[in-house]
């Protein structure tokens, strides 16, 4: 019995394997798309993998997402290929640890008198092909910068699992000598999770609530084993507390739509809407968007949220209703809300209304939920039904996850599908027109640019931008300055990227004075701005105040150590200055960190230097 129990368990993790490979086979070559050119692309810190202070530096809440870039970039360059094999992978696995937790929890004392029990490897499975075959998750898949959502589920789920594992040996007094072991892994990869991805917060909270659902039998909990476990979650704010990166800063900004500016209690109210979307998709995983065209709700007695809160409401009201008699199927409806809510649908805005990768983690739950409550409704008595009727939910999920991979095929291919379905809202087209604009399509990324502006002038700068860039390079300086001024004003002073370009484009047309003070007001704006202190340190060479420059370059290089080009900078003022011993250094140190340094530059500076 046990031979056969375990040949299952390894058909079991063969089945998810499999199905999760052909499921997102046609992904394997679908392009960069829209952060993945920012975060992959033109990311200097992730080309040396060796460079662990670079990658840390860049972004520390996420470091192991930018390590795992650093990893892909070390062997693959930009081949798409091995970014696409990695996060399926990370999938695979994480669907397994869904397969993992199901049986862990179904040998849990509070569960071993349920019927449900005796199925448990059914259950698991299912669960886990579920997981891994729901087309939702392709956002989190398929797009490869998404890896921070299903790199963190499987952190998390990694942790909660050993865990599980290191209680249930204590528990049942078996192996004790292991328990520690796995308790020891558990902690390790829930502060690996901490690093990964931010919703990973609420990992202290489903363990506490874990241990009460499942493992606390005598109603009193062991906090020397929990301790550990609750100090992580500081893991988080404090990180953030230490992070001046503009990374971070341009991922948690304001959020704008046609009003204005997203306030914190809009975008609370908009979120009981949302969540109600997000349960539709999970059920119903149609008429996906990578930019949803969501209204802004900004009172709670307006009908959609009413009826959101009232509907969110009864279903919390049942999880917690049903909770002795159905544990595990409440459980996973606590999941849910615990898992999403917190993190990213409560008053905290990040970066953006709706977006279906944050179902990721979610999506666990939802599958425990889905093959538990099939086994109440059909497998207590009619256990073939419910095989078939999870089947055919499968079936029909993994066919959907295939055609949606079909749309993330290139960045024209996925915005064309966003415009159709959200045809009001300006982000589908001027993001669309970035990736004509990528291709060297200037006039169809022009249109498309028109059409965004056109439809929302006033809250967004990047049609702004990337228009003005293309009238730039037709040499139309005057209205590619209109254009810059324009992001300016939509910035409220705030935003340093349009005074980075209009300062740049007033360097190459000579007029220094006014580079000069565009470049001082994005300093202003952030005293942290190491790319306009080397702007202005450029400006400052180019005038042949090569004292300024050099202290301006070295102030953009002790505000960001790993930034490339401030060292090439530098080494070119140290060379006018005819200090070439610092110069060569400058320019070896560029090119360790990946900038695309000219060999004859070099060879000037060895021969120089008489090296």
């Amino acid at each position: 019995m046990e031979v056969c129990l375990r040949l299952f368990y390894l058909f079991s993790i063969l089945l998810i394997s499999c199905l999760g490979t052909i499921v997102y086979s046609n992904s394997f070559h679908c392009s960069f798309q829209f952060d993945d050119r920012i975060f992959i692309v033109d990311n200097i810190p992730i080309r040396n993998i060796f460079n662990l202070q670079s990658i840390w530096h860049y972004f520390h809440g996420r470091f192991f997402v930018f390590l795992s870039l650093a990893f892909n970039y070390h062997f693959n360059g930009l081949n798409v290929f091995g970014y696409h094999l990695f996060n399926l992978a990370v999938h695979i696995i994480t669907a397994i640890l869904v397969w993992w937790l199901t049986l862990l929890t179904l040998s849990t004392p509070a569960m071993k008198e349920d019927k449900i029990t005796r199925h448990a490897s059914l259950i698991a499975l299912f669960a886990g092909l579920v997981f891994v075959s729901h087309p939702v998750q392709t956002e989190a898949v398929t797009y490869i910068w998404q890896r921070a959502a299903s790199m963190a589920a499987m952190f998390y789920l990694a942790s909660l699992c050993l865990y599980v594992k290191s209680r249930l040996l204590q528990v049942e007094k078996l192996s004790l000598g292991h328990w520690k072991f796995y308790y020891t892994g558990s902690l390790i990869t829930a502060v690996v999770a901490m690093f990964t991805k931010e919703n990973a917060v609420t990992l202290p909270l489903m363990i506490l609530f874990y241990e009460y659902s499942f493992l606390n039998t005598k109603k009193s909990f062991n906090w020397r084993i929990l301790a550990p476990f609750l100090l992580t979650i500081f893991i988080v704010p404090v990180t953030f507390l230490f992070i001046k990166s503009q990374v971070f800063q341009s991922m948690h900004g304001d959020l704008r739509a046609h009003g204005g500016v997203i306030t914190p209690m809009h975008y609370f109210l908009t979120q009981f809407r949302t969540m109600v979307t997000y349960i539709r998709l999970l059920f119903i995983p149609l008429n996906q968007n990578l930019d949803y065209d969501y209204p802004i709700f900004k009172n709670i007695l307006e009908l959609p949220v009413l009826i959101s809160f009232l509907f969110l409401t009864v279903i919390f009201y049942w999880a917690k209703r049903l909770f002795l008699r159905y544990r595990l199927f409440s459980f996973s409806i606590f999941w849910f809300f615990l898992t999403l809510t917190i993190p990213e649908s409560s008053f905290w805005a990040m970066g953006g209304i709706i977006f279906e990768h944050r179902l990721y983690l979610p999506l666990a739950g939802f599958s425990i939920f889905l093959v538990s409550g099939a086994y109440y409704l059909w497998g207590k008595n009619r256990i073939k039904m419910m095989v078939m009727v999870l089947a055919m939910i499968i079936g029909w999920n993994s066919l959907l996850t295939y055609q949606r991979n079909n749309i993330w095929k290139d960045n024209i291919t996925l915005w064309n599908d966003a415009v159709l379905k959200s045809p009001y809202k300006p982000g589908p087209y001027f993001s669309r027109g970035a990736g004509y604009f990528n291709q060297g399509n200037f006039d169809r990324a022009m249109v498309d640019f028109n059409k965004a502006i056109a439809i929302d002038p006033d809250n967004h700068i990047e049609p702004y931008i990337n228009r003005g860039l293309i009238y730039e390079s037709r040499g139309e300086f005057i209205k590619a300055i209109a254009d810059y001024t324009k992001a300016i004003k939509i910035s409220f002073s705030r935003g340093v990227l349009p005074y980075h370009t209009r300062s740049i484009l007033y360097h190459k047309l000579g007029n220094f004075s006014q580079a000069l003070s565009d470049a001082a007001k994005a300093i202003e704006i952030d005293p942290y701005d190491f790319i306009a202190y080397n702007i202005r340190g450029c400006i400052y060479g180019e005038m042949k105040n090569f004292t300024q420059a050099v202290s301006d370059l070295t102030k953009s290089i002790e505000i960001n150590p790993y930034y490339p080009d401030a060292y090439y900078n530098r080494a070119g003022t140290y060379y006018l200055l005819k200090e070439y011993d610092k110069a060569w250094s400058d320019a070896h140190k560029a090119k360790e960190l990946g900038y695309a340094v000219n060999p004859g530059f070099i060879s000037e500076l060895k021969k120089s230097s008489g090296r």
